[in-house]
């Protein structure tokens, strides 16, 4: 059974992923055709071989001819069709080496942009509560014509506070899938 791999689609490069599984999955199909001629050009091989052996001498000169002939142009197409699926598999290999690369980089991409998200949403905490602070003393400092002003002030920037924090959960979260997933993929 295979595993899920949905995090793929979220990756910034996936369209790169999935042409390389489209030229990975048409070669795995050629491959298997090749395969299957191979092993119906090594039937014939050994049909023709226990055909010319049964065959007396003096029984239709011609038709020994005719399979000794086909015999012999049988080994060269065996030969090519070993070729041809030694390249296919070759282009497999590499493919799904590009496909990796492509993961990796789609992870980089993700994981750099959740780390700057990150970075982005502890700054604006600190930021942020620096002005909750200034806005906390100058409402304990205010008179009460002026409270309302600076208590919707200091909930202003409680709220945006409390909305980097959540910022901060979900970057961390999404950083710490992201390690996960590098870990799980490429050990």
């Amino acid at each position: 059974m295979t595993r899920s791999r949905r995090y793929l689609n979220n990756l910034p490069n996936v369209e790169n992923i999935k042409d390389l599984a489209r030229d990975i999955l048409d070669c795995e199909l050629k491959l298997d055709r090749a395969i299957q001629d191979n092993a119906k050009v090594k039937n014939d091989i050994l049909v023709l071989e226990t055909q010319l052996l049964s065959f007396d001498n003096e029984e239709n000169p011609q038709k020994i001819k005719n399979t000794q002939v086909k015999l012999e142009k049988l080994p060269h197409v065996l030969f090519s069709n070993d070729k041809k699926i030694a390249g296919l598999k070759k282009k497999i290999f590499s493919s799904k080496s590009l496909v990796d690369e492509e993961i990796r980089e789609g992870l980089s991409q993700l994981f750099h942009q959740a780390k700057s998200d990150l970075d982005e949403a502890q700054h604006g905490i600190i930021k942020h509560q620096q002005l909750v602070e200034e806005a906390q003393r100058r409402l304990m400092n205010s008179p009460a014509e002026e409270f309302h002003k600076y208590r919707d002030e200091w909930i202003r920037h409680v709220k945006t506070v409390i909305e980097y924090e959540e910022k901060v959960k979900k970057s961390e979260k999404q950083v710490e899938a992201i390690k996960r997933v590098h870990r799980l993929e490429f050990g």
